[in-house]
């Protein structure tokens, strides 16, 4: 019995389509989703997504799709695939695209294109589609009628490599359909006793006798701080982290995106860092006290212009991570590069029973206790956020994966709701764009349909993606969507504030969002209290003045 998508699906002697190998090769690396909005340029890759077993799913706008592709690589580590079709398809992608660019994730954009043999004379809809996103991917290719085998092999290895990031399949009409040779190559391999050829790739790994003064470095700070970032997820390195801060005793700031590589309720956990300045500014003080401080995975895409050369030349500071520092937003007097993992788990080796430190976990107690007093603010009356998003994170199950849309509440959620494990609360933080709460959220169900999933977003995030909405019903997918609701882009208005500006063009006039969650076929309410006597198990459905969060599932 030959399996399917093997030699027998395309007839006797015939060869593979271009679009069949695209789909084998996401098959292989484990693709089980695509998204995307078809149209004619496209449906040989449809079709190929069919006969492999790669799942479409029909959004409402390639800006929904790309966020849910983007957010499929951040919970599972597997490529996202994002499918558009030409001119304004291509067009709407962009701003996914750059997502997966500065969000660090392996993201394959396949784009439709007119038939090769018209485009020298053909115009409607023609624009330079590998042009436009050339500067946002990693690398951009039109699939050729010959060659496409080792094309798709190459552009699925350099979205991979560190760092992650997205490649372009440009996909001409008549190129998608072509039978190519050497794809049969591919075919054999997927078959019961093929090979394919898998470089076994060695990491870069420091010998111990290199990381001397590290350790000594180590062994003599008395009050040393990590500042780790996305890089550990993506080097696969949690559990070496946490040996190594435990048996050193070093207590630990992350980005918003590397919340959860260790469990936020361990007692060297100190909160994140990112957007906010107040808690910035907690944080910056303790790395200057610092005396030795350690950038694990620690990328700066994430953080303000605040942390540009946060510590002078003389403090004892290492860089360990993927990639050399080549942003210079921090500069480190040692950098470890190759494998984070290994890094760590040298170092750990290496260290002693027990270090005297300076920091006491009384210390510890009350840095935590400074950035929650920093954030935790009740408004004269109805339900502030602090209030909602404290609720949300004593409700929802400690195995939820929650995703938090671009806002004012963003900041605060970031400070607010604990991550016990990694990629378990999705966010636009390298691009930082708003819309992809919604999106990030639906692939989560997707992909992981038996974790509870909790979408936070605000108002005029929801309103860029609210077609979206449909999918829940469609797919059935039990979701609980949150909305941080003041009617206003606060950020903007603070800012117009400040620059004593007259407030013009924050006000969102958004809709009844619990109406709209009963027009799209699920349940909405109005929270706009949690009493104090019941405790957040119990919220008002009253509003009573101040901000409310919608809810709807």
């Amino acid at each position: 019995m030959t399996p399917r998508g093997g030699p027998a699906a395309h007839g006797k002697n015939r060869l593979p389509k271009t679009a069949d190998i695209i789909a084998q090769a996401l098959k292989a690396e484990g693709v089980r989703y695509a998204f995307g909005i078809p149209g004619g340029e496209v449906l040989e890759v449809l079709e190929a997504f069919r006969k492999t077993g790669i799942r479409f799913i029909l959004t409402k706008q390639e800006l929904g799709a790309g966020f849910m592709a983007d957010a499929s690589f951040q919970l599972t580590g597997k490529p996202g695939v994002l499918v558009a079709t030409l001119g304004p398809g291509l067009t709407n992608a962009v701003t996914p695209v750059a997502q997966a660019l500065l969000d660090r994730s392996a993201l394959i954009a396949i784009t439709g294109e007119i038939a090769a043999s018209l485009k020298p004379l053909f115009t409607h809809q023609v624009i330079d589609q590998c042009e436009v996103l050339r500067p946002i991917v990693k690398w951009s290719t039109t699939i050729s009628a010959q060659g496409a085998f080792k094309q798709v092999r190459k552009g699925i290895a350099i979205a991979k490599a560190p760092l992650p990031g997205p490649v372009h399949f440009n996909l001409p009409t008549d190129v998608a359909a072509a039978e190519q040779p050497g794809g049969e190559r591919f075919e054999a391999a997927e078959q019961p006793g093929g090979e394919r050829f898998e470089p076994v790739r060695l990491p870069a790994v420091p010998a111990a006798p290199d990381l001397g003064r590290v350790r000594s470095w180590l062994n003599a700070a008395r009050k040393p701080l990590a500042l780790v970032g996305v890089g550990v997820q993506l080097d696969g390195a949690e559990a070496e982290l946490k040996r190594f801060v435990e048996r050193w005793g070093v207590p630990f700031i992350t980005t918003y995106k590397a919340k959860g590589v260790v469990p936020e309720d361990h007692a060297l956990a100190v909160g994140g860092a990112g957007l906010s300045p107040v808690v910035d500014r907690i944080h910056v003080a303790h790395v200057r006290e610092a005396d030795l401080v350690l950038t694990i995975g620690f990328d700066p895409v994430e953080l303000r212009s605040d942390w540009i050369t946060p510590w002078d030349g003389r403090k004892r500071t290492v860089n360990i991570d993927l990639a050399p520092n080549t942003h210079h937003v921090y500069l480190s007097r040692i950098e470890c590069v190759g494998s984070i993992a290994g890094a760590l788990r040298q170092l750990t080796a290496g260290a002693r029973v027990k270090v005297p430190r300076g920091w006491t976990d009384s210390d510890l107690a009350r840095y935590r206790a400074d950035i929650r007093a920093a954030i935790a603010h009740r408004p004269a009356r109805g339900l502030g956020p602090y209030q909602a998003a404290a609720a949300l994170r004593e409700v929802f199950p400690r195995n939820t994966i929650a995703t938090v849309d671009t806002g004012a509440h963003r900041i605060l959620i970031n400070h607010v709701w604990e991550a016990y494990e990694p990629r378990r609360l999705l966010q636009s933080s390298g691009l930082g764009s708003m819309g992809y709460g919604l999106p990030a959220a639906i692939a989560a169900k997707l992909l992981f349909p038996k974790r509870p999933v909790l979408a936070m977003t605000g108002e005029a995030g929801l309103d860029m993606v609210i077609g979206e909405l449909a999918l829940l019903a469609h797919h059935r997918l039990p979701i609980t969507v949150v909305v941080f609701r003041d009617d206003t882009l606060s950020l903007i208005k603070l800012k117009q504030e400040r620059m004593k500006l007259p407030e013009t063009g924050v006000a969102t006039g958004s809709p009844d969002y619990a109406a709209l969650a009963r027009a799209y076929g699920g349940n909405g309410l109005v929270a706009a209290s949690v009493p104090e006597e019941q405790g957040p198990h119990s919220w008002g459905c009253d509003r009573v003045g101040g901000q409310a969060a919608d809810a709807m599932s």
